[in-house]
Order: structure tokens, then C-alpha cells, then sequence
């Protein structure tokens, strides 16, 4: 029998050095915990992986963009409802006033109280939101509503759109014209100003305050509406975040099952690999030590 010398010294170095390499790599799996070091390990569940960090990356957007939606809704919300009960509040006087009992000096205080309600209700409607921009929807640097020539006007509204998901965004911007206007050149400011004008001229102003009891139930029904609106959207904000909270949980859970080691499994492979490795250098050891007579017998 021909024996090679250079076949048997190759064959040995190739298969421990296969079983070294498979042993580093074990090591380096048990050390890191993932089971790709490297994509060509496993080119498909590299690009997996690859678009789980790109859905992570997308999601971090989403994510901050759900919570400046969600902070602008709710203050939207607050300050609505803040508006609200300002209106009420007039509307309450206003009815006062509608009492035929009254002198002109206790009509000119009522005027007084709805005139602080005006101003209140400007101030809110000017209010600023989080990002310090115009809560219910002036351009930047403008106020939503302005005094021009003795009527209140309102600022065109910008929408104010938020992307919160692929293909999905939300408007968190409310018109201050939409807030405060219940019909056509009926808006609540205005019929304020007529009204507290009217009560403070001293003369009969009965029939601006009927007319302003109309338009005040109105304006207190729009308020409403526009608040349940935001309230919907804010809803609809709340259960994205938890759509997202859930997918989030879902890819984290596959992306484990794809790229994180067992590292019981893991370490009984490595304990197996060494054995075999430590079994084929022992081998080696002494069959590299034989003569040729030694082959012969």
C-alpha cells in the first residue's frame, strides 16, 4: 500500500482547521449572543434583519411624531374646553341680561363680565401650542385673531398635517374661524362685542341680546363639535400608538427568533466541536509519529 505523507498532512490541517474556525465562531456567537456576525452567514436572514432596522428606524420617527400629535390634540382639546365654558359662561349672562327687571347700571355690569369673557376668549384663541406656533392655526409669527377696523377677523388657517405611519398622518391644526364662527358672519367674538356694546349704551338693548342668546347657543354647539373633532383625532392617535407599540413588540420577538443565539444550544455545540477538535489534534499527534514499518504491520 502507497501511503501520501503530503495527502495525510493536508487532510489533518483542512479538518482542524475547520473545527477551529467552527469553534472561533461558536465562541463569538456565545460572546455577542446573535447568531450573524456576519451577512454572509446568512445572506436572507441578513437582509431580515436589515429590514427590521429599517422599520426600527421608521418607528422612532413615527413614535416621536404620535407624541407631538397627541400633546398638540390634547392642549387643542384643554383649550377647547377652556373656550367652551367661557361661552356657557356668556351665554348664562346673557340670559341675565334678558331680564326685563334690570336698570341700566346692573345691564352695564353684566356687560362688563362678558366683555372680561371676550377677552378671555381672545387670549385663547391666540393661544400658542407646544411648538410655540399658533394653537388653532395661524402661520407662524401671526395671531389668529386680530381687531381690524372694530371687527375681529380671523387669520387664513394652515393645515397642519403629521405623518404617523406609512401613508398615514393625522391634522392636528383647528381654524380659529372653524372655533369660533357658527354660521355665516356669525362669530362669537363679534357677537360679544355687539352685545357688550349694546349693554353698556344705557338704552334698550333687548333685542341684541335676543339675537345674541340665538347666536351663543349656536356658537356654544360648534364648540362642542369641533372638540368632539379633535377628540376623535386624538383617539385615533391613541390607537396607532398601540398598533405601533404592538408590531414593534411582534418584530423584536421574529428578529429575536432569527438573529439571537441559544445559548444552551450554543455552548453543547461548542463543547461538542471542541471534543471532536481536541480528538483529531490527539489523532494527528500520534499517527504523525509512526515510521513507515509501523504502517506495514
Amino acid at each position: 500500500m502507497q501511503i501520501s505523507t503530503s495527502f495525510f498532512y493536508d487532510t489533518a490541517s483542512r479538518r482542524m482547521t475547520e473545527l477551529t474556525g467552527k469553534a472561533n465562531a461558536l465562541q463569538v456567537q456565545i460572546s455577542t449572543g446573535k447568531k450573524l456576525t456576519n451577512p454572509s452567514d446568512d445572506a436572507a436572514a441578513a437582509a431580515q434583519v436589515a429590514e427590521f432596522d429599517r422599520r426600527d428606524a421608521d418607528d422612532a420617527v413615527y413614535k416621536t411624531n404620535l407624541t407631538l400629535a397627541g400633546s398638540l390634540l390634547q392642549q387643542a382639546d384643554t383649550t377647547l374646553g377652556q373656550i367652551g365654558k367661557q361661552v356657557q359662561k356668556a351665554l348664562e349672562l346673557t340670559t341675565q341680561a334678558a331680564n326685563g327687571t334690570l336698570n341700566a347700571a346692573n345691564r352695564s355690569s353684566v356687560g362688563d363680565q362678558i366683555a372680561s369673557i371676550r377677552d378671555a376668549l381672545l387670549g385663547l384663541a391666540n393661544a400658542k401650542d407646544a411648538r410655540g406656533l399658533p394653537l388653532f392655526g395661524a402661520a407662524a409669527g401671526t395671531d389668529a385673531v386680530t381687531m381690524v377696523n372694530g371687527r375681529y377677523t380671523y387669520s387664513q388657517a394652515n393645515v397642519s398635517d403629521i405623518p404617523i405611519a406609512d401613508g398615514q398622518s393625522v391634522d392636528v391644526s383647528v381654524g380659529a374661524d372653524r372655533v369660533f364662527q357658527a354660521g355665516a358672519n356669525d362669530d362669537t367674538l363679534n357677537v360679544l362685542n355687539t352685545l357688550v356694546t349694546a349693554l353698556k349704551s344705557g338704552g334698550d338693548a333687548s333685542a341684541t341680546v335676543k339675537d345674541a342668546m340665538d347666536k351663543l347657543k349656536a356658537a356654544n354647539d360648534n364648540v362642542a363639535t369641533v372638540q368632539a373633532s379633535v377628540g376623535a383625532r386624538e383617539a385615533r392617535v391613541e390607537l396607532q400608538q398601540g398598533l405601533q407599540q404592538a408590531a414593534s413588540t411582534d418584530r423584536a420577538q421574529l428578529r429575536s427568533s432569527i438573529e439571537d443565539v441559544d445559548p444552551v444550544e450554543t455552548i453543547t455545540k461548542l463543547q461538542q466541536t471542541m471534543t471532536v477538535l481536541q480528538a483529531t489534534q490527539a489523532s494527528f499527534t500520534k499517527l504523525s509519529s509512526l515510521s513507515l514499518f509501523d504502517y506495514l504491520k
